[in-house]
Order: structure tokens, then sequence, then C-alpha cells
């Protein structure tokens, strides 16, 4: 089962590392590592032993995973014993591992190839360009077409190459074809069945290098969070991406918009730019969910936590989760569970108390509530 997801893998690339937080927290963040190297350690920490990746990512959210995990540690930690393993998780393996599990959901919502050739057809693709080589149409024909493989790099060539493709639209008095997430993946999968490609992939796309990208091409225009005085287009509050192929689409969607306020100042991507920029807005958005951190001090009540974190340190030794040197997150929760669950489940035993479940909403509360919380510092890496 694993290596029929190699190929498919949406890697993030770099190990974890703190970005700048938008708040005055110091603490470090989280974010995703290597999906590569998330593969390899659910085959190495034993997930593979129960699990099966294809389907690990019906949790599709941060909060979802997070809360399926803890929810199902007990009974892990159970069968762990029967097999006399004990693995361990830092917050980089953690990273990693959920770079990982949410890099199988583009697998796992594929494309569906007869729409995607109604959506060829409609859009108008087909005016400029047709399958097969000799046909007289002003666009290279689409069995020519070796990025469809890779829908990031696809996007890159389809971005670079937007002014031909809205001036030719415009000759012949075609508006610029707008799509939906679903449009997309149905057209990629119909791309790939009559291109040069015939598999779909993702080549790796490294945050650090993205975030240059956007520094250099894109800060002028938009911004996460409220970091500077001229108004700008805040991306943090925009809605949060399902997929890397979000992406793919915005970007199309937006470059007439992009080409008219830029004019000759339009960016020009470079091989690997839209993959390393993808990772970087991914990064930024994606696994930067937060909840109601008032609600969230409510499921910190009714679930137990103050119990042993704020009013029982004393006789339970548990630490005071203000002082963390990371911020929390869907990453550091899953790490925890790792290093302390099983101390923290033998704890519960012995107070009589039943393991806490949580919904995928109560864990994003949860968590908003937890860094509202946290004792400014400079964490030490």
């Amino acid at each position: 089962m694993h290596n029929r997801f190699i190929a498919f893998f949406i890697a993030l690339a770099v190990a974890p590392f703190a970005w700048p937080l938008p708040s005055a927290a110091l603490q470090v963040r989280i974010v995703p590592g290597s999906s590569v190297t998330g593969a390899e350690l659910f085959q190495q920490k034993g997930c593979a032993s129960c699990h099966t990746s294809d389907r690990m990512i019906e949790n599709k959210t941060p909060a979802s995973m997070a809360a399926a995990l803890w929810n199902h540690s007990p009974e892990m930690w159970s069968a762990q014993k029967q097999r006399d393993i004990q693995p361990q998780l830092t917050s980089a393996e953690a990273a990693d591992l959920f770079a990982y599990l949410f890099s199988l959901s583009y697998v796992n919502t594929p494309g569906n190839p007869g729409r995607g050739r109604r959506v060829f057809e409609t859009k108008s693709c087909s005016q400029c360009h047709d399958i097969e080589v000799g046909k007289p149409r002003p666009g290279p024909p689409v069995s020519t077409w070796h990025e469809v493989n890779d829908p990031l790099a696809w996007a890159e060539t389809m971005w670079n190459h937007s002014h031909i493709i809205y001036t030719e639209l415009a000759s012949r008095a075609l508006p610029w074809p707008q799509f939906s997430i679903q449009d997309m993946l149905d057209l990629l999968a119909y791309l790939r069945t009559v291109s040069a490609s015939q598999s779909a992939g993702f080549q790796p796309g490294n945050p650090e290098l993205g975030r240059v990208t956007f520094e250099n091409a894109c800060e002028s225009c938009h911004s996460f969070g409220s970091r500077t005085t001229r108004p700008k287009i805040d991306l943090m509050k925009r809605a949060a991406p399902d997929l890397l192929t979000d992406y793919v689409v915005a970007m199309w969607n937006h470059a007439p918009l992009m080409r008219q306020r830029a004019g000759t100042d339009f960016p020009i991507l470079g091989p690997g730019d839209m993959a390393n920029l993808v990772a970087y807005l991914f990064s930024q958005r994606y696994f930067d969910q937060e909840g109601n951190a008032e609600r969230g001090a409510k499921v910190f009540e009714a679930k137990g936590c103050a119990g042993c974190h704020v009013r029982g340190r004393a006789e339970t030794g548990a630490p005071d989760l203000a002082m963390a040197n990371e911020r929390y997150s869907a990453i550091t929760i899953a790490a925890s569970l790792f290093r302390h669950g099983r101390t923290m489940v033998d704890l519960m035993k012995s107070r009589g108390g039943a393991w806490p479940q949580f919904t995928p909403a109560e864990m994003q509360d949860l968590i908003g509530f937890l860094n509202s919380r946290l004792i400014l510092k400079a964490a030490l890496r």
C-alpha cells in the first residue's frame, strides 16, 4: 500500500522551522516538514502494522487528525504493548508525519476524466488546443504537454503564459475561464489521459524558498495578518485550503486581475517557484487554524485538563501548559501524546477519570485557548 502512494507525495520539503508569528508570541511555531520523511516514519514508527495509509486521510484537517489520534490513543497504546513497541515522536517527526498524511488526500480526491473532457470543451480550452499534433490551433496540442502529471508545474507554466492565453481569448471574444476545485481535478485527470504524462504527482516544494518568492513577487499586494501599515489583501482572512489544488485554481482564476494591476511588473515564475510558493502559502494557512479561545477555555475545564494542569499540578506533577516552548498546534498535540500520553492515561485511571474524547472543533478551540495562555518567551531550539 505504501509504495502505491510514493509518486503522489506533496512534499513540503524541509524540516520544521519557526516562521515569524503575526502575534506577539515568541514560542517556536512548528510547521509541516517533509512528507517523504513522514512516509518513512509511518513505517518506522509501526503505524503501518495497524493502519493503511489510504484510511488515514479520512481525517483531512489538522484538528481532525489530532482529535482522532487523541481519541484513539488508549487503544493504540494497548496494541503497542502487545507488540512490545513504544514509539516516540518529536515535534519535528510529528510535523513530517502530518505532511505525509495530508499529502495522501490528493490521491484520494481524484478527478473524473469524462467530466474533465467536458470542462476542456465548455471552458474554451478546445478553442486553442487540440488533442493531437497536426490541427491548425494556435496553442500547442495537449499530447505534447509534459507538465500535467504535476499540477503545480502545470500551474506554473499556465501562469507564465497567461498573457498569451488572455490575448488569444480576447481576440476570439472569449471570457477568461473560471474553474472550481472539482473542475480543475477533473480537467487534470482528463489531460493526463491524452498527454505525454499519465501519472499524477507533485514535485517537492520548499516553503522557505517559497517565502522568498512570496516576498519578491506577491508581498506588494498580499500579506499574512496585519504586518504592515499599507493596505493589502490579508490572506489570513481567506478560507483555508482543503487541497493544494485549491491554489492551482486560485492562481489561474486570479491571473487576469493580477496582470491588470501589475502591468509590466507581472511576476514570471522560475522553475519550481510555483511549488515552493504553494508550499509556503499552504504551511501558513492550512496548519494555522486556531479555534475560539473562549470556547476552548470551556473545553479545557469540561474535559478535565484543568484538574491536572492547573489545580492539581502539585499532586500530579503535570506541567504548566502556559510555559511551553512551542506554540500549540495539532502537530505539537500529536507529539505530546507520543511522549507523555501513557503517563496521562495511567494517571487518569488512578484518579478514576475516563480518557476524554474530542471532536475536531473542540480540539481546534482547545489549541486556540492554550495559545492564548502562553507565557511569552523566546524558545530555544
